[in-house]
């Protein structure tokens, strides 16, 4: 009688390990996702690869809507500028018949 009783708690001690090695942990909450920008918010970051003369690798350049407008508003700007202006003149130019 003894062996039984022995046997049958090895038994269901056998039975119930799976199922306690099967229950997991209790997760923590997933944290809440940030709000995600609307795609007219001058604050929104904007990341690109781009190529860098001298180099096989592209660098990662990260910046604002309201920046990247910025920055191509001055270069429209100074592209602008720039064809208003004579055309230098030469200075210094090697074997110029002196």
């Amino acid at each position: 009688m003894r062996r039984f009783v022995l046997s049958f708690a090895i038994l269901t001690g056998l039975a119930a390990a799976p199922v306690a090695l099967a229950e997991e942990p209790a997760a923590p909450a997933p944290a809440a996702k940030p709000a995600t920008p609307a795609m007219d918010d001058p604050n929104r970051m904007v990341c690109t690869r781009e190529h860098v003369v001298g180099s096989k690798r592209p660098k990662k350049v990260c910046m604002t809507v309201a920046q990247r407008e910025e920055l191509r508003e001055t270069a429209r700007r100074n592209m602008d500028s720039g064809s208003e202006l004579p055309p230098p003149a030469p200075t210094g130019v090697a074997g110029a018949g002196g």
